[in-house]
């Protein structure tokens, strides 16, 4: 199945509370943590990075306001699907995002209610250690996702992403992650 693959990136989730989404096992442990491991599990010895979109928050699912969006669980499968990869010895890099912006809106959440856009929140902060909190446009996560594939200062590095506001006028500014030390 995975014949001439070199890349992965898995951006799979479900809802952080139950809803219809949930319907065929499609729960946070079945997603976010066996899915992830058999996903790593079947990878082959060749591929030579594996991105998982995560979330912020992971660490800290028994602190307020994380213990909230975790009391089903989501932050700790992503976690415990993290966890796996880290430690299966697979080339990996794995980004952290915020509160999804910017459709399409799939969650049961205050940003699927408002239809919430990154509006003038254009710029990209990175950072680690799961210190981040905030919002991220899908684009962004998908932009960050692909620069993290071929980067190899990326390898085995953890970066929770938000999108933020900035004077540049251009669609998207990544100046931050360039003049981040140790980040893209």
């Amino acid at each position: 199945m995975f014949e001439g693959v070199t890349h992965v990136i898995c951006c799979t989730g479900t809802t952080a509370f139950p809803s219809r989404r949930w319907d065929g096992e499609n729960t946070p442990q079945r997603v976010d943590w066996e899915g992830v491991r058999n996903l790593v599990a079947t990878l082959p010895p060749t591929l030579e990075r594996f991105v998982l979109v995560s979330s912020v928050g992971v660490t800290k699912s028994t602190e307020l306001p994380w213990s909230i969006m975790n009391l089903f669980g989501v932050l700790k499968y992503k976690k415990k699907g993290e966890d796996f990869l880290c430690y299966s010895g697979v080339p990996f890099t794995i980004i952290r995002a915020g509160r999804l912006t910017d459709g399409p809106y799939t969650s049961y959440d205050l940003n699927t209610l408002l239809k919430a856009t990154a509006g003038k929140r254009r710029a990209v902060l990175i950072g680690q250690g799961d210190k981040l909190v905030g919002e991220v446009s899908r684009l962004v996560v998908a932009e960050a996702c692909i620069q993290a594939m071929d980067l190899e200062c990326t390898k085995g590095q953890i970066y929770e992403i938000n999108s933020v506001e900035d004077v540049c006028s251009c669609p998207f500014n990544f100046t931050l992650l360039h003049n981040s030390p140790g980040l893209w």
